[in-house]
């Protein structure tokens, strides 16, 4: 079995006590600064927990008392982090730091190094490691922009995205790792000590080792049920698993100073200029594009009146013919205008026409149109309905339900003025079923989302979908509260699906170190932190393949919502291994592999829905949609 190294410095104590001053009030109050207010039993014998205002400190009339480091978890933790940081306060060596609060809980932001464009930081938060039942220090390293910097090469370099050519850093880990240990032997005596009521002890310096498991390899399905472990060997050797029926004509839509670059990506579309790497649509996908289906719209400007003659003059030829508009976009991510691209989406969504957008200024640089051609035709001949592979599934006939939400708020007032929600409907195969609107409301939350609880329950009861008997709802990191109780809500009321519920966070505070000299965790390794909480590697070394060619990503936290404390571990395993495949069916790229496709997807919807809502108010029937577009 082996081990990972957890971003987790343990407390040397696993059963402690310390003293706390507290007192008891009638229902919540306003936290004041000091105190927090807790749910806390009266006493031993007590059986309900009553509101009580805590502080770490002696204050008039509230009770000095000693309390178990289990009777609170939440309790605890402040109190860890508290002690964190008064040693950094006190210590005569100046320790240049700051306080992150969210909720009851303190992250402290220690700077290591500064720059220009901002500073290199380790942050210490206080965790309770359940699967050790021990308390003690999350350790990360991020990098903090500075007021007004922009995203740039130096700033992913500095965040050790890239390395110190600026190429895609494959050392991450390493430097990561390297982070951490520096700063443990410089502020390890700074920060470790801790006082409970009986002694004072210390944080431990050494990560801790956890045993690791892993998943099944994923396994991709094509024409004929033919698999394979590549998606790309696999639709190159045997197919893509269902092919575009119709034949396609493809209209290429550009300025004048592009005409060059057209004909560039025309013939690499077909295969001509890197038979190596990408040996064209019609070996590929089936897809025949020769210069007699092939039509070119030349414009001279981008404006939105420009823009909407385009539009017409497809509709007319889509009005006869299957049409893939391609549209070479002019823009720069650091100082171009990104309208122009979601004016075009937007409008060719509305009327179901697929577009293919081609950014110059990325595709046009050395060597890149030739390893993003095969990634272009994917999406291409899945915005036209093909499919290209699905994944062998763990739990078969079981529907996957990716839930997102994109909520508007008031630029001045920041609060909420329109709530919108929406589904990602997918089979446990990754085979993409269509993207339905389930509420979409001005002004009322209460309206909101009693509309996501019907038009939910009416997907899950309609024909499409009600022969499934398993329904997992793959939730995002940022869902509200309330948006799960609805769920909740729906759930209760099918009495035909066995649901799970599974929220996914792709950007977390966790990371883990194997023991390999890359220090990378192999591909599907998971270990567990509670009963219902995993961290998996969706990237990571390939066996028989163990060297590194790029920046692999960090695991994903996945935590289930539903099921009970009692559950054993190995009843998670299916579920697991269904969440990890579904990151192999992006048929966004053929190596996009690091987020499962309820969420990926998800996300991307919810960036339309966001850029759409600048310029046009959203409608449902456009996002509505069988097939793709988003990709």
């Amino acid at each position: 079995m082996n081990k990972i190294e957890l971003n987790f410095l343990p407390f040397a104590k696993s059963d402690f006590l310390f003293e706390i001053f507290r007192k008891k009030i009638d229902g919540a109050t306003e936290e004041k600064e000091g105190i927090k207010n807790y749910r806390l039993y009266d006493n031993k014998e007590s059986k309900e927990r009553d509101n009580y205002e805590v502080s770490l400190l002696e204050k008039n009339g509230y009770n000095k008392i000693e309390t178990h480091c289990k009777h609170s978890i939440s309790l605890t933790k402040w109190f860890l982090i508290e002690q964190v940081k008064s040693n950094l306060e006190n210590n005569e060596t100046k320790v240049d730091f700051y306080v992150f609060e969210r909720g009851k809980i303190k992250e402290l932001n220690i700077i290591i190094k500064k720059f220009p464009e901002g500073n290199q930081i380790i942050t210490l938060s206080p965790y309770y490691l359940s699967s050790e039942k021990t308390f003690g220090l999350l350790i990360d390293f991020r990098f903090r922009m500075a007021e007004n910097q922009t995203f740039n090469k130096r700033v992913q370099q500095l965040s050790l995205s890239l390395d110190k050519r600026f190429r895609s850093n494959k050392n991450y880990y390493l430097d990561k790792h390297a982070f951490f240990i520096e700063f443990i032997k410089a502020y390890y005596e700074f920060f470790s000590k801790i006082s409970t009521s009986t002694e004072t002890s210390f944080i431990s310096n050494k990560l801790i080792s956890l045993n690791s498991f892993t998943l099944e390899k994923k396994q991709y399905i094509f024409q004929n049920n033919k698999t394979s472990y590549s998606q790309f060997m696999g639709v190159k050797n045997f197919g893509p698993y269902e092919k575009v029926s119709e034949d396609i004509y493809f209209v290429f839509i550009f300025e004048n100073r592009f005409t060059n670059f057209a004909n560039e990506l025309y013939l690499s579309l077909i295969g001509k200029s890197n038979p190596g790497t990408f040996s064209g649509m019609e070996q590929m996908f089936g897809i025949v594009l020769t210069k007699s289906n092939v039509e070119k719209i030349v414009i001279d400007n981008y404006s939105n009146e420009t823009l909407l003659e385009v539009i017409k003059r497809v509709k007319v030829i889509a009005k006869n013919k299957r049409v893939m508009a391609v549209f070479i976009e002019d823009y720069n991510e650091e100082t171009g205008n990104s309208e122009p691209y979601y004016f075009m989406k937007y409008h060719f969504v509305q009327n179901d026409i697929p577009l293919q957008v081609a950014n110059y200024n990325v595709l046009s640089k050395s060597n890149t149109l030739k390893w993003s051609t095969s990634n272009l035709a994917l999406q291409m001949f899945s915005k036209l309905g093909g499919k290209p592979w699905v994944v062998n599934p763990s739990k078969r006939d079981c529907l996957i339900l990716g839930i997102g939400s994109s909520h508007k708020k008031n630029s001045t007032t920041k609060s909420i003025e329109k709530y919108f929600a929406y589904s990602v409907c997918l089979d446990s195969s990754g085979l993409y079923k269509k993207l339905e609107v389930l509420s979409d409301n001005e002004e009322k939350e209460e309206e909101y989302l009693k509309n996501l609880e019907n038009n939910l329950l009416n997907l899950l009861n309609s024909s499409e979908f009600n022969s499934y008997k398993n329904c997992v709802l793959h939730l995002p990191f940022k869902i509200k509260r309330k948006e799960i109780e609805a769920l909740q809500k729906v759930i209760e009321q099918v009495g035909n699906m066995e649901f799970t519920v599974v929220k996914i966070n792709t950007k977390n505070k966790f990371f883990g170190f194997s023991n390999h000299n890359t220090l990378v965790p192999y591909e599907s390794s998971y270990v567990a932190l509670n009963h219902n909480e995993f961290l998996v590697w969706f990237e990571g070394l390939q066996y028989g393949k163990e060297n590194v060619d790029k920046r692999l990503s960090n695991p994903v936290h996945i935590k289930f919502l539903n099921m009970d404390k009692e559950t054993y571990r190995e009843d998670y395993k299916p579920y697991l291994q269904d969440i990890i495949n579904l990151a192999g069916a992006n048929w966004r790229g053929f190596n996009a592999k690091s987020v499962p496709i309820s969420i990926f997807y998800s996300k991307l919807i919810t960036q339309y829905i966001a850029e759409f809502g600048n310029f046009f108010s959203e409608d449902n029937k456009t996002i509505s949609n069988e097939k793709p577009w988003f990709l």
